[in-house]
């Protein structure tokens, strides 16, 4: 009994029109059963031959024995299950009837336990017949085009993990999984090496920082340095002058009382040939002339005693102003290595920079190639839906 609705009116690739059973399972001989419509509904009482109408959609849409309920494919012809084949081929054709009228012939049949296909008549490999179910929709792989008794009950029991595999398989979108694990594996190594370069440029900031901080402390203290030393040379440098100034004035005034002893020494003989009784008073100014002497002479070689040990100190200051030369030129070796360290940190940093922003621009590739593909699989999942 057949039942059909207004669902033949509706546009689209076409439908199942005749099926040709010739000696499969329950069906002996010839048998031409049709036309279906869009929705087509098989009753009969058991043992009627449902089943095995069933078998033989599956059967020339490509399924294997073993979802037909046989071991083998020779288990097929009629009879064969016990022993009394009537033949040795079975074959079933599937009549599909296009949007446009035109019609096409997809046999598959069993000769001396080979399967074999043909298209229109046409024997052809399994491929080729494949591709051709796959024109209109029927992926033999994917198994998207028939639904067995329990399946609805088996999916609905499928935990979340299975039905999704379950789906991909359906949508063929399982095809893309080598593919797009390896594009997930590129991206996470691409954002594995973009995080290990972001890390290793903080260190180098890091580096450069300590480098730049070492430097400011190099110079700052190279400065300070150079500040004490022009200073130890300036306040040297002033007691010296004042020493000079002092020797210098000590001298005048050596020279001064000799002129005046000289002259004291003349007025005493002009005195002592003039007047005789005179002797007694000028012998003292002149005692107490050679006394103011010899506290002049004292204070020069006081003078002369301050200036040597100032001398001595300006020798000890110039031996430490050559240490901290030889210091300073150390330092300035240093500086010149940490501004050499720093040079190396920065051009390694400008290198890091430009394989960072290479790395990224390949993972934003990865990710567009991702979402294209994400795209094309959702596009294919509604093209096949509807």
């Amino acid at each position: 009994m057949r039942g059909s609705s207004s669902l033949d009116s509706l546009p689209g690739k076409g439908h199942l029109d005749t099926l040709e059973i010739e000696n499969f399972k329950s069906y002996k001989g010839f048998h031409l059963i049709g036309p279906f419509s869009r929705f087509t509904a098989i009753i009969g009482p058991n043992g009627s031959g449902k089943s095995n109408l069933m078998d033989a959609i599956s059967f020339v849409l490509g399924e294997r024995p073993g979802s037909l309920r046989v071991k083998k494919y020779t288990d097929l012809i009629h009879g064969a299950p016990i022993n009394k084949p009537v033949a040795k081929k079975c074959r079933v054709t599937m009549n599909y009837k296009y949007a446009d009228g035109r019609k096409k012939a997809f046999t598959r049949g069993v000769n001396n336990g080979v399967s074999e296909h043909l298209l229109d008549g046409q024997l052809v490999t399994g491929q080729v017949y494949a591709h051709e179910m796959e024109s209109i929709n029927i992926f033999i792989k994917a198994r998207n085009f028939l639904v067995y008794q329990g399946a609805i009950e088996n999916i609905a029991m499928k935990n979340p993990k299975e039905r999704t595999q379950l789906f991909e398989e359906l949508s063929r979108s399982h095809e893309f999984q080598t593919e797009y694990d390896k594009l997930k594996i590129e991206m996470t190594k691409a954002e594995d090496d973009t995080q290990h370069n972001m890390n290793k440029r903080r260190g180098i900031a890091q580096e450069k920082r300590e480098a730049k901080m070492e430097k400011d402390e190099a110079e700052k203290y190279q400065q300070l340095k150079n500040d004490l030393a022009a200073k130890s040379t300036m306040l040297y440098l002033h007691q010296l002058f004042h020493c000079e100034r002092l020797i210098n004035e000590s001298r005048e005034q050596i020279s001064e009382q000799k002129k005046a002893i000289a002259n004291l020494e003349r007025t005493k003989v002009w005195f002592s040939r003039r007047n005789r009784g005179f002797w007694t008073e000028e012998e003292s100014k002149i005692a107490n002339v050679h006394q103011d002497h010899k506290k002049v002479q004292r204070e020069v070689q006081k003078l002369s005693r301050k200036l040597d040990q100032n001398e001595s100190e300006l020798l000890e200051k110039q031996q430490e102003m050559l240490t901290l030369k030889v210091s300073v030129a150390h330092e300035q070796k240093k500086l010149e290595t940490a501004k050499k360290m720093l040079s190396a940190a920065e051009a390694k940093a400008e290198n890091n920079t430009s394989q960072l922003a290479e790395l990224k621009k390949r993972k934003k590739e990865l990710v567009k190639e991702k979402t294209s593909y994400e795209k094309e699989i959702q596009v294919r999942k509604l093209h096949e839906n509807s």
